[in-house]
């Protein structure tokens, strides 16, 4: 998967009514939320500068979906910021 190349930095703790905090390290820098519909059970958002277009919600099959996609864009962002995982060049 794309997220795996800053695998173990990014955690997701537990908020009420089945949300979850999306952690950078120690930071939070977005959330996932479940949503009730037809196609998209989950929703998230990320908090990083020029991450995404504004703060709105991007819907995700379920939570899993959202978690994967939230991972992806993390690190994107990381490796646009000239970020390396340890060990890495």
């Amino acid at each position: 998967m794309a997220g795996e190349a800053h695998d173990g930095i990014v955690t997701f703790e537990p908020l009420t009514l089945g949300r979850e905090a999306v952690m950078l390290g120690k930071v939070r820098v977005g959330e996932i939320v479940p949503i009730e519909g037809n196609r998209h059970q989950a929703a998230f958002r990320l908090t990083l500068p020029e991450a995404s277009a504004g703060q709105a919600f991007r819907p995700a099959s379920d939570v899993d979906d959202a978690k994967r996609l939230a991972l992806i864009k993390i690190n994107d962002w990381l490796n646009a910021a000239g970020l390396v995982p340890a060990g890495g060049v």
